[in-house]
């Protein structure tokens, strides 16, 4: 039998570990030994992998089931650009451990970082059999209609948006405009998620924000002083990060965050879009407007937990795992169908972003009906609230 590497890559989702957990349940029969690489390739040189193998025997069911429902990532994580010494780091500590099967959970950068892998060890003529898990809380992998992880992620931002414009309309004689700001550099799956338990046109959100839709800052503050005028509050829901007609960040030049290992400015550590929106509501329009960012909470609450989105995310460990019997060289991918079925694709398949289709987008500043009926099935299902007076 041979041995197993797994790595856990990118942003932890509260679903991540569960996806772990099916991984080691199903290297049980399959492998001798399974090894975690911790914080991803980037400490590969520097810290010995973790032997997980006592914990793919059936003795250890229990704490498996205990760690699917664990947040954070077990083995930790990383952000860091996969380089050259990473990738021969990886390698060395496969051949010490006469190992030639990898995994990693991951999204984007993890599928890249799985391509490379796979070119630096054929170009060394070392055979690895190379597999991707998808997680992602974005939800723009391309091969996953729904990432491990979107689920409970959306699930906690429509019920954020529903429950906190019930406080918002009991303060409406003192609150003009909330603003939610969600997690999502490039894409709106996260944001456009707030439209899930939207009932009537009164409901929030009022005005939902995605990058794919860039910002006119003029024509939205007329709106939000149009909705203010006939309903008495605006809920505002934003990604992290949006652009202005002109292709530039919004609010860029307000924001003075740090820049990740890619050289990308982390808006999502500065002042934010959504203060930044607050500030310009209040000083063009006057109106008291508060900033809602609950940031990387909204990725780890196990409070939040979508079902669907629970066994997903262990089905795809278990499935991984399958993958391993098309002894190829090429990296491979686990895709997920919109009916969550699951297949394959190359790993470089899963390199792109798939961007919230304009179909969900409707001609102004909402999200369509259709994308709520979309994703309701990964975010599960939620009971309704007492009928308002």
């Amino acid at each position: 039998m041979d041995k197993l590497f797994v790595f856990q890559g990118g942003g932890p989702t509260a679903v991540i570990n569960a996806t772990l957990s099916g991984v080691l349940e199903a290297a049980g029969p399959r492998f001798s030994n399974v090894f975690g690489l911790r914080h991803s390739l980037e400490h590969a040189a520097t810290t010995p992998p973790i032997n997980l193998t006592d914990l793919t025997t059936p003795s250890a069911a229990d704490d498996r089931a205990r760690l699917a429902r664990t947040p954070g990532a077990l083995l930790g994580s990383s952000r860091t650009k996969v380089s050259e010494v990473h990738l021969a780091a990886v390698l060395d500590a496969m051949q010490a451990a006469g190992a030639r099967h990898i995994l990693g959970i991951g999204g984007n950068g993890t599928m890249h970082a799985l391509t490379q892998l796979a070119e630096f060890a054929a170009a060394r003529a070392v055979d690895l059999n190379i597999v991707g898990a998808p997680k992602t809380v974005d939800n723009d992998l391309p091969g996953a209609a729904f990432a491990p992880g979107y689920g409970s992620a959306a699930r906690f931002v429509a019920l954020a948006t529903r429950d906190f414009d019930c406080d918002f309309r009991a303060m409406q004689t003192f609150d003009d405009v909330t603003i939610l700001e969600t997690m999502g550099r490039d894409t709106g799956w996260l944001a456009a998620a707030s439209v899930l338990l939207k009932e009537a046109g009164t409901d929030a959100p009022h005005i939902v924000l995605i990058p794919e839709r860039p910002v006119d800052e003029t024509a939205l503050l007329a709106r939000i002083s149009d909705l203010h005028a006939k309903l008495g509050r605006v809920f505002i829901v934003t990604n992290e990060m949006l652009t202005a007609p002109d292709g530039t960040v919004l609010g860029a030049e307000v924001q003075d965050g740090p820049t990740d290992s890619l050289g990308r400015s982390m808006y999502s550590l500065s002042t934010g879009t959504g203060n930044y929106l607050a500030r310009r509501i209040w000083k063009t329009l006057g109106l008291q407007a508060r900033c809602l960012r609950p940031g990387s909470l909204g990725r780890a609450l196990t409070s939040c937990v979508s079902e669907v989105d629970f066994d997903l995310a262990l089905r795809v460990g278990r499935q991984a795992c399958a993958l391993f019997d098309q002894d190829d060289r090429d990296a491979r991918m686990l895709t997920i169908s919109p009916g969550l079925e699951l297949g394959s694709q190359p790993a470089k398949a899963g390199l792109g972003r798939t961007p919230l289709p304009g179909a969900f987008q409707d001609g102004g500043f909402g999200i369509t009906k259709a994308f709520a009926s979309h994703i309701q099935q990964i975010a599960g299902s939620i009971d309704p609230l007492f009928s308002r007076i």
